[in-house]
């Protein structure tokens, strides 16, 4: 401001002291401060609400939260756990994002929990929508509580997998092979139930013995999903039971077969009847693949030993004794008291005479593992009556 100036008003100034006249309303205004210029304050909103979050046990997610009004916002984050009676504030202060850490481990941040942003300005506050966590996690095992199991062999078992938060997408159970190796496990015939939410054993077998966890895989937001393996597990110990019971065969009942050499029948115990001319005909074939040696594992049992592993004995007697000089096709003899461990025995000639008819008894009996033995009076016998050998029966 110029000398003369602040002259003018000076004296303006005094006059209106000394002679009660009033300063000019032009050079009043002239003296009074100058304000900036205020800006009128937009309405305070959120334009885009925090989102519900799904994840699993252990891991982030984060919150975000849009607003516009003023121009400074202010936020303040608040969350209400399932046991909270009202939401507190928590987290980072004045930030659009709230990242929640290790969702589902402790009580920080379990599921169910809300979270809500207050947004401020000069011209007040608004709330966010409740937002809410969802933690895909593995709850428990059971039978729950129990960590170990001892069972017996042949017992049946089951682990159910509990979970909450989304309806899982897919489970793996698992079986741990060394201090960690742990491969995924197939269903057999003891295990069924290996890619769901029940693993069973049914007869449960010494092999069975181990440690099992489960793998669980989940849907999260956005279509991804997300997966976790448990750290509960469950161990198996298996005990071996005595096994004092002979195996024995079902359903069968002893048979009597002749041969009839008038119908050629003995044609039925070879691979092709082209292949035989009856005046060759000197022995009768016993086929291993005959319906007469129908011999199939749903026809043994044992009280332990699985019918796949039950060892199947064979020998041919006449009169109760062996008959020696069995051979097979190949002219190997056989033994005459234990044949092969097989379904079924080898193909076995027996020779027809040019006098008399002969009869012997193909008479199979089972072995178990602890080496219990069919008793005598439960083998299972054939008796096979061959007729003397015969003569040119029929030309071709």
């Amino acid at each position: 401001m110029s000398a003369p100036t602040l002259r003018s008003i000076l004296l303006f100034l005094l006059l209106e002291i000394v002679c009660g006249q009033t300063l000019p309303a032009a050079v009043a205004g002239s003296l009074l401060p100058v304000n900036p210029r205020q800006e009128t304050p937009g309405t305070l909103t959120i334009s885009v609400q925090p989102a519900d979050q799904t994840d699993c046990k252990g891991n982030k997610v984060t919150y975000t939260v849009v607003a516009k009004g003023g121009s400074i916002l202010h936020y303040l984050w608040k969350r209400k756990r399932p046991t909270d009676a009202a939401f507190a504030s928590f987290g980072a202060a004045d930030s659009t994002k709230l990242a929640v850490y290790n969702i589902g481990t402790g009580t920080e941040a379990p599921d169910g929990t809300w979270y809500q942003v207050t947004v401020a300005d000069q011209s007040g506050t608004v709330s966010s929508r409740q937002a809410l966590l969802t933690v895909n996690q593995i709850t428990g095992i059971s039978p729950v509580g129990v960590a170990t199991f001892n069972v017996n062999e042949g017992d049946n078992l089951n682990f159910t997998v509990l979970t909450s938060g989304n309806p899982p997408n897919s489970y793996q159970w698992i079986k741990k092979f060394g201090s960690s190796d742990w491969r995924d496990l197939t269903d057999n015939s003891t295990v069924s139930g290996s890619r769901s939410a029940q693993l069973t054993f049914t007869k449960i077998a010494l092999s069975d013995s181990g440690v099992y966890k489960v793998r669980v895989t989940y849907p999260t937001m956005n279509g991804d999903q997300c997966t976790e393996t448990s750290s509960l597990t469950r161990t198996i110990h298996v005990k071996p039971i005595p096994d004092v019971a002979p195996p024995y065969f079902i359903y069968l009942n002893d048979t009597t077969v002749t041969c009839c050499p008038d119908d050629l029948e003995q044609a039925a115990w070879n691979e092709l009847l082209a292949d035989i001319l009856p005046e060759r005909i000197k022995y009768y074939r016993l086929h291993k693949f005959s319906p007469q040696f129908d011999l199939s594992m749903l026809h043994f049992y044992d009280n332990v030993t699985q019918p796949a592993d039950l060892i199947l004995h064979w020998g041919i007697f006449q009169a109760d004794a062996p008959f020696g000089a069995v051979t097979d096709r190949a002219g190997n003899v056989l033994s005459d008291t234990k044949g092969q461990i097989s379904l079924h025995p080898e193909d076995i000639d027996l020779e027809s005479y040019l006098s008399g008819s002969r009869s012997y008894q193909l008479i199979f009996w089972l072995e178990d593992r602890a080496g219990n033995l069919t008793p005598d009076n439960l083998r299972h016998r054939i008796t096979i009556t061959i007729p003397l050998r015969p003569g040119i029966a029929r030309q071709f």
